[in-house]
């Protein structure tokens, strides 16, 4: 087996701010994938998120009797015994010495990806944090749905956020905690963080992020 590489995993919820944290890591040299999904009116800027990791944790889902707008339980999602191949073959093809993952359904999936991201690897995780209320708001807006109907999509997804981040063991620096409303104000701690954990000037691409990270990204 090779050098490991360095991996930045994105952990989520649905309109967080995750795009905006993921266009930053793409704009830092970090590669999000060669195929990513598209933008749309909802995210103009795009998503950065690699089209086949999506795909991938839609089967995972699919496997589980569920969908990321009807969350499975983690327990179900364990049990559900996601086949290995296709997953080590997504990592293998995809792999690079410096990339990133970012896909809130991996707030579901992330213990059938752990074990072979572990192996592939060494993995900080960037934990994206917007109020709550923030992200229901703006799925609300984006699908027409109801508010209870947006809660009851994105409380397993905080549940889980929470669990990852405070009782899952992560060790605290493998960890970088970003909060959206913090990141589109004020990029620079953020930068300085990527930018010494991969190597680079502290304000490398610090102009570039700051022009990425126009008030329009914020979506209600």
């Amino acid at each position: 087996m090779g050098e490991k590489t360095k991996l930045f995993l994105v952990l989520c919820l649905h309109r967080s701010g995750s795009s905006a944290t993921a266009g930053v890591l793409h704009l830092l040299g970090i590669h999000m994938g060669d195929k990513l999904l598209p933008a749309s009116p909802s995210n103009e800027k795009g998503h950065f998120e690699n089209s086949e990791f999506v795909k991938l944790n839609d089967e995972i889902l699919r496997n589980a009797k569920g969908s990321w707008n009807h969350p499975p339980s983690r327990e179900r999602i364990a049990a559900s015994r996601f086949p290995a191949a296709p997953i080590q073959a997504f990592i293998e093809n995809n792999k690079k010495a410096i990339w990133g993952l970012k896909d809130p359904r991996t707030l579901l999936t992330f213990e059938i990806w752990k074990p072979y991201l572990e192996e592939a690897a060494d993995i900080t995780y960037v934990f994206v944090h917007r109020p709550f209320e923030a992200s229901v708001s703006s799925l609300t807006s984006r699908d027409r749905i109801s508010t209870g109907h947006a809660l009851s999509i994105l409380t397993p997804y905080l549940k889980n956020l929470y669990h990852y981040r405070h009782n899952y063991g992560i060790p605290a620096s493998r960890i970088i905690d970003v909060n959206f409303q913090d990141i589109v104000r004020n990029p620079e701690p953020f930068v300085r963080e990527i930018n010494t954990n991969i190597g680079m000037p502290t304000d490398y691409q610090l102009n570039e992020v700051k022009q990425f990270l126009d008030l329009s990204l914020k979506k209600f």
